[in-house]
């Protein structure tokens, strides 16, 4: 008699770390010989890795598991909103089973038993959000027809921000452990991967919870010359970063490992000095700005992006105008901008002092503004500074007429005409932009 083929679908919200997990237990599905299909398609079971960083991300999420119900025989909800909101996840139709994120390392099998009826365990699973396990999970292969990966080095967080309840969803920091690490990246190498992005829930923390305490940084930066030496490996980037990382010690070495790309996320938030100690941000304006001119000056040609919020609780047009000026003056090459929206459970929710919805608007569209003209000027002057000097360009995407990647500075490329497969690194001489992408031509 032959065995039932099962089909499942993955749903991923949020986070790069939510993806990379989506990835690692996706593998160990496929390990049970289960087919993976894309969602919506009817399946026996999907799993909804969920989001619940705002109130908007909530809503999302609910949203996917009820659209997960109308195809899937089971719903099997995880991930951050499914930590802190259990029992509304396990409420909705069709919802077989709710696990946290500490659940996450043994999904796999538990969706497996589910599907074949020997699941005897309790409908939600969710208990405290600090379990290595889960740290531990590594993936063995990049995604198909692609030359990056991630590699989560660390979960949880520490910072104790006045908007957000991540600390609560994820717990504290807890780090992978070197050889882990390395173990994965030799792994990816083998596997045709080209360039690994280092993430985490707080990346800079990597290592902070390791006996024999190192300043911060220290481990981070040690990590990633372990990395470099990988044999394979030829692009090393970095997920999101806070600007008390950026120490003279911390620079120097990134400044010093040639595989470092020369791209940086920080988490700015805002750039008014007010309104950053109202949030509980480790830093202030002053600081990040020091830290955004110590790195250009280690590594001139050097990128960032950024995340910024508008319409914080209390925040006043003086507040708002700082964050402008300061935008101005950091010049990022991308930046996500996000109206400030209540979470509950946080302590920004409860202030009397919200902000007007369409001051908020209006502040948003005013900032996107700004920042869009930034980047069309550094677009015009990364196109001029590299029509004879080439860029470095990973192939991401290829056909229909020509290569998409990103250049070591993290710009978008198009080669039209190139027929280079992915995970070729091209040197590519620039042409033209459209205002956000970069057209080039290789000789």
């Amino acid at each position: 008699m032959e065995t039932k083929r099962y089909t499942i679908s993955v749903i991923t919200l949020g986070c790069r770390v939510n993806q990379y997990e989506s990835l690692a237990f996706t593998e160990g599905l496929q390990k049970y010989g289960i087919d993976v299909v894309r969602p919506g398609e009817p399946c026996d079971a999907a799993i909804v890795n969920t989001c619940t960083v705002t109130a908007e991300s909530d809503r999302k999420s609910r949203q996917m598991i009820r659209r997960a119900a109308s195809y899937a025989g089971h719903v099997i909800v995880t991930g951050c909103f499914a930590q802190i909101s259990a029992d509304t996840a396990a409420a909705i139709d069709n919802v077989t089973y709710v696990c946290g994120n500490g659940g996450k390392a043994t999904l796999a099998d538990t969706v497996y038993a589910i599907l074949t009826g020997t699941y005897t365990g309790e409908k939600s699973n969710v208990g405290e959000p600090d379990g290595y396990d889960a740290v531990e999970m590594t993936t063995t292969l990049p995604p198909p027809e692609r030359a990056r990966s991630y590699i989560k080095i660390e979960d949880g967080c520490e910072n104790r921000c006045a908007y957000c309840i991540i600390p609560k969803a994820r717990g504290p920091v807890r780090s992978k452990k070197p050889e882990t690490v390395l173990s994965e990246a030799k792994a990816l190498a083998a596997s045709g991967c080209r360039e690994i992005i280092l993430t985490g829930i707080e990346t800079a923390s990597y290592g902070m919870d390791f006996e024999g305490k190192q300043p911060y940084g220290h481990r981070l930066a040690e990590l990633i010359g372990d990395i470099a030496a990988v044999d394979g490996i030829e692009r090393i980037g970095l997920g999101s970063l806070e600007p008390t990382v950026m120490s003279d010690y911390f620079v120097g070495k990134l400044a010093a490992e040639s595989k470092i790309l020369p791209h940086f996320h920080l988490s700015i938030q805002s750039g008014c000095n007010r309104t950053l100690a109202e949030m509980k941000r480790r830093y202030n304006a002053d600081m990040a700005i020091a830290a955004i001119h110590r790195m250009r000056g280690a590594m001139p040609d050097v990128t960032f992006s950024a995340d910024v919020i508008v319409g914080f609780p209390g925040e006043t047009e003086e507040d708002f105008s700082e964050t402008m000026e300061f935008c101005r003056e950091a010049r990022f090459l991308h930046t996500h901008i996000f109206p400030y929206s209540k979470r509950a459970g946080t302590v920004a929710a409860e202030r009397k002092d919200q902000v007007p919805d369409n001051v908020k608007h209006d502040r948003l569209v005013r900032l996107e503004t700004l920042v869009k003209s930034i980047k069309r000027e550094m677009l015009d002057d990364y196109v001029e500074n590299h029509r004879d000097t080439p860029v470095y360009v990973l192939v991401e995407k290829s056909g229909n007429g020509g290569a998409f990647g990103h250049s070591e500075h993290y710009y978008e490329v198009e080669i039209p005409g190139c027929t280079a497969e992915a995970g070729d690194i091209l040197a590519v001489r620039l042409d033209s932009h459209d205002g956000e992408i970069v057209t080039g031509h290789i000789e």
